[in-house]
């Protein structure tokens, strides 16, 4: 082999090496994003779960075994969470039962979530603040977190919310 021929060869060689380099980077790239969506998907899945599971609890306590029909009748807004052995939400009976509810998901196979849950009452009006006196409307976000969610430095948040009305025709 002369001079040429071993400098052609060595160009080739460093371009096979930096186009292996950039197809690994790529998969490397690929399989991070299908993973942040996958992430993403279960953790949406799990919020909805526990929003369904609210969905289909009386709206209040007092609502359960008969309507009410003055705001005064229903749950005090500082009162708002589980009463006593209510939780976990299997054994929840009303909407609002699920205020302050955290959880751990870790029989999942790939991932670890935390999951959070607020009810307060709101207005109609302006559904995105939270009052402070009965309402005939419930708003409910859940939080899941995951720290495979994300990349090293900041976790996503994925945070999913309800407004459950109470309805009562005479």
């Amino acid at each position: 082999m002369n001079t040429g021929q071993t400098l052609l060869s060595i160009g080739a060689f460093f371009l096979l090496t930096l186009t292996v380099l950039r197809v690994n980077n790529n998969i490397l790239a690929t399989d991070s994003v299908m993973m942040d969506s996958k992430f993403g998907v279960l953790a949406t899945s799990l919020a909805t779960s526990l929003i369904e599971k609210a969905s289909n609890k009386a709206f209040d306590a007092n609502t359960y075994d008969n309507p009410v029909s003055q705001l005064s009748e229903l749950t005090d807004a500082n009162g708002l969470g589980p009463g006593t052995g209510e939780l976990p939400p299997e054994l929840c009976n009303d909407f609002d039962d699920f205020n302050g509810y955290t959880t751990q998901v870790t029989n999942l196979p790939s991932a670890i979530f935390d999951i959070s849950c607020v009810v307060c009452y709101v207005n109609p009006t302006d559904p995105d603040g939270k009052v402070n006196t009965q309402t005939w409307h419930k708003k409910m976000t859940v939080t899941v977190t995951s720290p495979n969610m994300g990349d090293q430095y900041q976790r996503d948040t994925i945070k999913l919310s309800t407004i459950y009305s109470y309805w009562h025709f005479r």
